[in-house]
């Protein structure tokens, strides 16, 4: 059953549509006289260096304009206008008997015409600029004999203005005249010396590399000394590994606590874009900005995150490095079924070469900072002893993870000494993965492969053993 509102509805309804069209009927009926009334006056026109004739001679005045040889009345431009405004574009040009281009044909030279627009729609274009400029100053300007010309200097085109230059194949753009042109732009605002100091000073970085990881910012209006625990617990999540950097009051960076003591204005957190798990995926850096969404929201900041397929890319050409150079070089010593090797022995030799044994039971070498050169291990996965005794192996195993470490050639030189050495003193034999018997021929092609590695991370502008191959190779 129709309700009272239903109908209300369906009346107010009715009377919009119907609103609507009436002004489409007042708006084609007013373009349609502002066309009439345009072309029904005597007067020169300036850019046709001519008077507009009477056809007939009349008291009728019927102006015409000049296109090349052929002729257009008042009527027809107004035609014109209207199937513009209708869609259509019937004024097209041929050429007359002088050669020069004329009404009614779609063949004219590409140098005198442009092809793009008809003078009908280039009409249409003078009359919307008229409405324009009657729109910025609120009243209209009829043009009429009796009126004063403007003064020299730019101003709106006419509609045969336009019309003329679309025959003669130029684009015709339309300009403001002086006194209807906008207002100047309003000073800079002025600052104080402490504003322009500030604004002049080097943005500081948090020490995150945009080139291995997709770095965001949090901006807080007003800085608090957040709990980030729940966060950074939840960013961990992921899947890759996560750094995060907040810039006290002082401008001072500093790596970001779960329970900050002190206020951050912003802060900075990074998810490396690739590891030896392979590159950070799509829905991985989703849920990495979802997060960092859902904090500020609650903490009263605004997050700045980069374009995630720019990031994808990045991880993309990453990866495929760290695929390429990611290699473990791995020596053997093997010994012989009736002499296998103590870990007396073992400790003795490890000791003179300055190696010093792991938490994790491998004897390791180090360089001046304790990073680790090299290894040797059990071939039997069984830890050394703290003690080095009461242990008996049949193989050790030296290796060297070569993308983690600095000037590495001159630390395979060192490894692979140290190798023959070992099996000489232990009365064992050098090999390598497959068993085969390591000779100088085969650690010359090893070395020059190694040096094409470090040549591919230098170029890059990630060097063996920095700070950001130890991060992506980890």
């Amino acid at each position: 059953m129709i309700t009272t509102l239903q109908i209300v509805l369906a009346i107010v309804g009715i009377v919009l549509i119907g609103a609507i069209v009436v002004y489409n009927l007042v708006q084609e009926r007013r373009f349609r006289k502002e066309a009439e009334r345009m072309f029904s006056h005597r007067r020169e026109d300036i850019m046709l260096g001519e008077s507009v004739r009477s056809e007939a001679g009349g008291d009728e005045i019927k102006p015409r304009i000049s296109l090349g040889d052929g002729i257009l009345s008042g009527p027809e431009v107004a035609r014109a206008v209207q199937d513009a405004e209708a869609g259509y574009t019937p004024l097209v040009l041929e050429q007359g008997s002088s050669g020069q281009p004329a009404v009614g044909s779609s063949s004219a030279p590409e140098d005198d015409w442009a092809p793009e627009q008809s003078p009908a729609a280039r009409i249409q274009e003078g009359a919307r600029d008229m409405d324009r400029a009657e729109d910025d100053t609120g009243t209209a300007s009829p043009v009429t004999p009796d009126a004063p010309q403007p003064p020299a200097g730019p101003r709106a085109p006419a509609v045969g203005e336009a019309v003329t230059a679309a025959a003669k194949g130029r684009h015709f753009v339309p300009s403001v005249p002086p006194a209807a042109s906008a207002a100047p732009p309003a000073a800079p605002p002025s600052h104080s010396g402490e504003d322009r100091a500030e604004a002049e000073q080097a943005p500081r970085v948090s020490g995150l590399d945009p080139d291995t990881e997709y770095v965001a910012r949090i901006r807080f209006a007003t800085p608090a000394a957040a709990n980030f625990g729940p966060l950074l617990t939840t960013l961990r999540r992921i899947g890759k590994p996560v750094r995060a950097f907040g810039k006290r009051l002082d401008g001072v960076w500093e790596p970001l606590a779960s329970h900050p003591r002190v206020s951050y204005d912003q802060v900075e957190i990074g998810l490396q874009l690739a590891d030896r798990n392979g590159a950070v995926s799509h829905d991985q850096l989703d849920a990495f900005c979802r997060a960092l969404y859902g904090f500020a929201a609650e903490e009263g900041g605004a997050v700045s995150c980069p374009d995630k397929q720019d990031a994808l890319q990045v991880a993309k050409s990453l990866d495929m490095l760290c695929m390429e150079v990611d290699v473990l070089i791995g020596l053997n010593v093997i010994s012989s079924d009736s002499r296998p090797f103590t870990s007396e022995a073992i400790h003795k030799q490890a000791e003179e070469a300055r190696l010093v044994l792991g938490a994790d039971g491998t004897y390791q070498a180090r360089d001046a900072f304790g990073h680790v050169l090299f290894t040797l291990a059990n071939q039997e996965e069984t830890p050394f002893p703290a003690d080095g005794r009461g242990l008996v192996v049949h193989g050790l195993t030296l290796l060297f993870d070569v993308p983690r470490v600095a000037d590495g050639l001159a630390v395979f030189d060192r490894m692979t000494r140290f190798g023959f050495d070992l099996a000489w003193r232990l009365e064992g034999r050098l090999v390598d993965d497959n068993g085969r018997a390591v000779t100088e021929d085969n650690l010359n092609r090893d070395r020059a492969r190694l040096a094409s590695f470090y040549g591919r991370m230098e170029a890059r502008g990630i060097p063996a053993g920095g700070e950001r191959a130890l991060r992506l190779f980890v």
